[in-house]
């Protein structure tokens, strides 16, 4: 990714020089509007991270080469893995049953990033480079998952099959606990999410740095490409679990409350990945 951006950098630089300034009507003026629909604007929170997917931007020529801009990204993760079990009502009733059971594991991410920057266009042919600098603010304001299924804890089956695994690549969704205390020898988990009340939110502020080309394929219409270097400071939520078990002492199911991570924050410099790497197009008005 470094060497990606080395490489907008230069070409951003150098392409200004060789491209041919033939019609000034292609370029833009100062007072135009423009509209911005990239593959990678400055957006969104996945598994955790801040990558650059997608997103609107709008902005406003001050100069003919100096605009202002504002950048709306967005992230809806909305995703249902399932996994076949063995069905244990089949199987006690004929051990040689086949009959296979549907848990599920539902995934639900929905984030925004949000920034405020300046692009400073050099040069006067079809062909200029761009830099940007500019604040971003993101938030995840959902982002849990929760799980399904379909064999019942029983008294006689406290511990039903389940080939579901958490998000995280644990094998086993089951946790032991203590039973002198609780009652409850093992819980299966049922919704891991940011902090106590189920609102957490992943939160980060940061600077961006931009390179890049537009090619202005015909009046006012642009085709760009950037690469951008990210430095943020990053809030992220605690994470809680709700678990189901049985209950030898209230001789019934039961469900409680696990934390199981605490809040972490942090500083972070980095040119993304390959994300990183914006596609756009660009209509000024």
């Amino acid at each position: 990714m470094k060497k990606i951006l080395g490489l907008m950098l230069v070409a951003s630089l150098a392409l200004p020089m060789f491209a041919a300034d033939d019609n000034a009507d292609f370029l833009p003026k100062a007072g135009d509007w423009n509209l911005q629909i990239g593959m990678d604007p400055m957006a969104i929170v996945m598994g955790g991270t801040w990558s650059q997917v997608g997103g609107f931007s709008a902005g406003y020529m001050v100069s003919d080469n100096l605009g202002i801009k504002a950048t709306l990204g967005l992230d809806i993760d909305l995703w249902n893995t399932r996994k076949y079990a063995q069905d244990d009502a089949a199987v006690a009733a004929n051990p040689f049953s086949k009959d296979k059971i549907v848990d599920s594991r539902k995934r639900t991410s929905v984030g925004a990033i949000v920034s405020l920057g300046a692009d400073y266009h050099v040069g006067k042919g079809k062909v200029q480079g761009v830099f940007g600098a500019g604040l971003m603010y993101g938030v995840k304001a959902i982002d849990k998952y929760e799980y399904f299924y379909n064999n019942a804890i029983t008294e006689l089956n406290q511990i039903p099959s389940t080939n579901l695994t958490l998000y995280d690549g644990v094998t086993s969704v089951w946790a032991p606990f203590p039973a002198a205390a609780t009652g409850i020898d093992n819980g299966r988990i049922l919704r891991q999410y940011g902090d106590a009340v189920g609102n957490g939110r992943r939160q980060m502020v940061g600077l961006y740095l931009s390179a890049g080309i537009e090619w202005f394929v015909a009046p006012k219409l642009a085709l760009g490409l950037n690469a951008n270097l990210n430095i943020m400071y990053q809030f992220m939520h605690a994470y809680t679990a709700e678990y189901e078990g049985w209950s030898t002492i209230e001789n019934k199911v039961v469900t409680w409350t696990e934390a199981e991570q605490p809040m972490e924050n942090g500083f972070s410099l980095s040119t993304a990945d390959a994300a990183g790497l914006k596609i756009y197009m660009s209509v000024y008005l």
